[in-house]
């Protein structure tokens, strides 16, 4: 654990390994995790200012279907929250 952010109807929480978004509410229920990005899964992290709303999109790496191996570079997978 390294820091946990409220954010309007959600909760930003940073841990070592990977960042967490949950739904606002029981904060040690699992279930209200919505999105968990892992560090290692992780390729690419940009911060964008829209209409005074502030979005981070992360872009995950690349897995390999036919072998399961992470690619580097971009995704398809570039949830913005």
């Amino acid at each position: 654990f390294i820091a946990v952010e409220d954010i309007d109807s959600y909760c930003v929480l940073i841990s070592s390994k990977a960042v967490y978004f949950l739904k606002s509410g029981d904060y040690t229920d699992r279930e209200a995790i919505f999105l968990e990005v892992k560090y290692d899964d992780l390729y690419h992290c940009l911060v964008s200012k829209d209409h005074g709303n502030v979005y981070i999109q992360l872009t995950k790496k690349a897995v390999n279907t036919s072998s399961g191996v992470a690619m580097p570079g971009p995704s398809q997978q570039k949830p913005m929250v």
